[in-house]
């Protein structure tokens, strides 16, 4: 592993903010962060200070570690400021093209020992690295929102990436106190494939005519940390769209494209629930009026065995591809990135418990 001195930040953020912090916090050197203009770099900057002054308000933070962190990173408009940087991770919008330029105008000052990193969700890692002069030096660098709370990092590796660039990321999320998971450079990685696998079933259910509180209250058994369509309007329904329409170039229609969703996305409808008069959580009758259902209601119980199903045929398919090397990665990665229940002891053995992967896959995945 290569020693990292300073670390470089394309974008300023709510993402790239959270990242300079946690950089600054656990690594102790200088991070820069930089942006398209002045304005977004000190919106940045005075996120990552509010964040800092938060801390030190909670007593988690002493006032000489919030002048150094604060001193610790700066901003910049032009990315001559990583120059002398050892690692520089982007953390823009989600379109393969906006990255490959992020990454050519990189590649163009720092050294070519740097390693270069994407924290991109859904896109292909080698995509990116195609025109590098260096690929052999990106890796996918994954964390989850929030940087700070949720303890996963995936680490993808593209077939290029060389042994060094892979220790320096582990050592480097090591540092960072994340729980690190190799995967292979494969659509989505493994958190986001099985989630948005199970968020599709369930909108395709919704989308077929099952009422919206059955849908969405189907899973409860499960014991997730929140309900499919919650989930979908905290993560927001443009960018669940876009990870799902990678997702579906990759993989076809396993993830299927909601056309209700899309309506709700170009009438820039952001909410599917509201309270009612009575205070009681309904569906949004702006969003009603624009979706179109079929006739096919299924129970409860129907779409939780169709989601069991759904999972287990994906998982299996995810440990085909050599995504990750065992079923215990997808336990840990769904543990430490969705908050998959601890007590369930992990989404492999659940689908083997409830007989999902026999019926599936004819076999359980462990043992």
């Amino acid at each position: 592993a290569r020693p990292v001195t300073k670390v470089g930040v394309v974008g300023a953020g709510l993402m790239a903010g959270q990242l300079a912090l946690l950089f600054a916090r656990r690594l102790n050197v200088p991070v820069v962060i930089t942006d398209l203009d002045q304005s977004r770099v000190d919106k940045g900057l005075a996120y990552i200070h509010g964040e800092i002054d938060k801390l030190h308000a909670k007593g988690r933070m002493s006032q000489d570690a919030v002048n150094r962190t604060k001193a610790l990173v700066t901003g910049s408009v032009t990315k001559k400021a990583f120059a002398d940087a050892d690692f520089v991770i982007e953390a823009v919008f989600e379109e393969l093209n906006v990255k490959k330029q992020v990454f050519a105008e990189v590649e163009a000052v720092v050294s070519p020992e740097c390693i270069l990193a994407t924290n991109t969700s859904s896109l292909s890692v080698t995509e990116m690295g195609r025109d590098l002069s260096y690929p052999e030096r990106l890796v996918g660098f994954h964390f989850f929102n929030p940087v700070a709370v949720m303890p996963l990092l995936e680490i993808a590796a593209t077939e290029w990436t060389n042994d060094s660039s892979l220790s320096t990321a582990f050592v480097l999320g090591k540092k960072l106190k994340k729980t690190t998971v190799k995967t292979k450079d494969s659509a989505a990685f493994v958190v986001n494939r099985v989630l948005l696998r199970l968020m599709s079933e369930v909108q395709a259910a919704f989308d077929e005519g099952t009422d919206a509180k059955t849908a969405d209250s189907a899973l409860t058994p499960m014991g997730l940390p929140m309900s499919p369509l919650t989930l979908l309007a905290m993560v927001g329904l443009p960018v669940a769209q876009h990870v799902n329409e990678s997702l579906n170039a990759a993989f076809g229609e396993r993830f299927a494209v909601s056309e209700n969703l899309q309506k709700l996305i170009d009438a820039k409808i952001t909410a599917l629930w509201v309270k009612d008069e009575a205070g009681n959580q309904v569906l949004n009758p702006e969003a009603e009026k624009l979706m179109a259902f079929g006739d096919q209601h299924s129970s409860k119980e129907q779409i939780l065995a169709r989601v069991q199903d759904a999972l287990a045929e994906e998982i299996g398919l995810l440990l085909d591809e050599g995504v990750v090397a065992e079923a215990a990665d997808v336990d840990l990665c769904m543990i430490t990135g969705a908050g998959w229940p601890m007590h369930l002891g992990g989404i492999t053995p659940y689908l083997d418990q409830v007989g999902a992967s026999e019926r599936v896959n004819g076999k359980r995945f462990n043992g």
